[in-house]
């Protein structure tokens, strides 16, 4: 009996030790501070946007909590309506002879992105050294051509052996040409509007 109940508070150790080095992974922060937990709501409107065309955002920094490698495995959309997609996703460390992408209307490829892309290797703590850290870029798309849009972004990737995830407040809206009815639409619209009247 001694000799199963030992058999048995080994194996309880064994799992247990498993279970923390597979927990003890680094965690991957995207556009969050590492002091404070705190992220950022962003909100993105891109005018006159048609289907098939591709558009390109970036700038978001990715980075961990402790020294490791981490892969992106995937990148969902959050809530996307209006047939928005996501059409590609990729990611590149930063450069400082090369700005941060904001946002083209070409594929990533075209734009210093890997057609795959890497591990991310930056630890949050070389920002405290001027370090580099690791640029998101996301590709939309949509399948038509009325106002699209996606609340946010869920990217999965693995560390240490496990899936995680993590979630970028990112809300984007693919506005149709001249669509008045959605409010951040027209509201950027009636901007465009002034802005062309003023320069005239």
């Amino acid at each position: 009996m001694r000799a199963l109940i030992r058999r048995i508070l080994l194996a309880i150790i064994i799992v247990v030790m498993t279970a923390g080095c597979v927990g003890g992974g680094p965690r991957l922060l995207l556009d969050e501070d590492p002091e404070t937990g705190e992220t950022a709501s962003i909100g993105i409107v891109l005018p006159d946007t048609v289907a098939g065309r591709p558009y390109s955002l970036g700038g978001w920094v990715m980075c961990f909590d402790r020294p490791g490698s981490v892969t992106i495995d995937k990148v969902d959309l959050i809530r996307p309506s209006g047939g928005i997609v996501l059409q590609a996703f990729s990611s590149r460390l930063q450069s400082r002879t090369r700005a941060m992408l904001g946002n083209a209307e070409q594929p990533l490829t075209e734009l210093e992105f890997p057609a795959r892309s890497p591990a991310v290797t930056t630890p949050c703590s070389t920002r405290d050294h001027d370090g580099l850290l690791t640029e998101l870029g996301l590709q939309y798309g949509k399948t038509g051509d009325r106002t699209a849009r996606a609340e946010g972004v869920r990217v999965f990737y693995t560390s240490a052996g496990r899936q995680r995830t993590v979630d970028l407040d990112l809300d984007v809206q693919l506005c149709a040409p001249d669509d008045m009815d959605t409010e951040q639409c027209r509201d950027m619209y009636k901007e465009l509007r002034s802005e062309s009247k003023g320069d005239e």
